[in-house]
């Protein structure tokens, strides 16, 4: 049997109208709001998608045993806990996240796990600054091994001062690991089309004008400014499939897409609702199902080593 477009369940589709935030502070605090409000169905829609990409970016960092990383925009878990599990218990993974219930969420999928070594912590990913909690402190300058950021780094308002706050928490040699969305699937370009006249509360995913997330030479020089001796960028698929129209509704709202359907305006969303469902219905397959292809980039930095320390791993 195939599905038919649906709307999305009377649960998930309180909506609101959002004004876009001005200031750094009221951006931050609307993004924490944000995923707070996702934490409760994030990665539970039955879709394999940022713990793919976590496992990946671990893998990418070249995360070894009895490293010290950090994690900014933890989420879930979905890198911190195959963070911790390649840098074993001689090593050390702590989350930063501005989000109470994606902390939350991290915390208990580390219980689950069993990796007692690693922790994650409510911080501001920018200036990993916190008071103690339970005993984690930040880590002090030149301390870690690897910062990650698993799809993260560009909601920050103020990326380019993260990374070179990140560059001082770096060891010689440490890497900063980080992985970002390429060219979205063009296939799904009518679907973003048909819902964008609706819209009054912005998208957590626009970027800004000067974003250095825009190509790759931007973010290369980026990084290179911040102080990074050496960047690469390699690009990959990321292959997200739906049973049909009404999981890939639940998937939506479940991530912080649906912060650009909380801003439809009540009187609005039918016909928005609509709209996109005549689009999902051109992209099923025959067995009704939906796939997405889109390009994910990691791209790994590298904190310059003092003289006479070696040769880079």
């Amino acid at each position: 049997m195939t599905e038919t477009a649906a709307s999305p369940p009377p649960a998930t589709r309180s909506a609101r109208t959002v004004a876009r935030p001005a200031t750094a502070d009221e951006r931050k605090a609307a993004l924490a709001g944000l995923f707070d409000r996702s934490a409760p169905t994030y990665e539970r829609v039955g879709v394999n998608h940022f713990a793919d990409l976590g496992q990946r970016l671990i893998g990418h960092a070249d995360v070894l045993p009895g490293d010290r990383i950090l994690d900014i925009g933890c989420g879930t878990g979905a890198v911190l806990v195959p963070a911790a599990r390649a840098t074993g218990t001689t090593g050390s993974a702590v989350g930063v996240d501005l989000s109470a219930g994606m902390v939350a969420r991290s915390r208990a999928a580390l219980r689950e796990a069993g990796l007692t070594h690693a922790h994650a912590v409510v911080a501001d990913a920018e200036t990993i600054d916190w008071d103690a909690q339970g005993g984690v402190h930040p880590p002090a300058d030149g301390t870690l091994d690897v910062v990650c950021a698993g799809i993260s780094l560009f909601f920050l308002p103020h990326p380019r001062q993260a990374v070179s706050r990140y560059r001082e928490l770096l060891g010689p040699g440490g890497r900063l690991a980080v992985s970002w969305w390429g060219r979205p699937d063009p296939r799904w370009d009518p679907v973003f089309a048909a819902s964008a006249p609706y819209g009054r509360g912005g998208s957590s995913h626009a970027l800004p004008e000067d974003s250095p997330f825009r190509s790759v030479a931007a973010l290369h020089a980026m990084l290179e400014e911040a102080g990074y001796a050496s960047v690469e960028t390699v690009e990959e698929p990321c292959v997200t499939r739906f049973r049909g129209p009404h999981q890939w509704w639940d998937w939506v709202w479940s991530t912080a897409g649906r912060m650009f359907w909380e801003g439809v305006p009540a009187e609005s969303r039918e016909r928005a609702e609509a709209a996109v469902n005549a689009e999902l219905d051109r992209l099923r397959a025959p067995d009704g199902s939906l796939t997405s292809t889109s390009a994910v980039r990691f791209t790994v930095a590298r904190a310059q080593r003092s003289p006479g320390s070696g040769a880079m791993r």
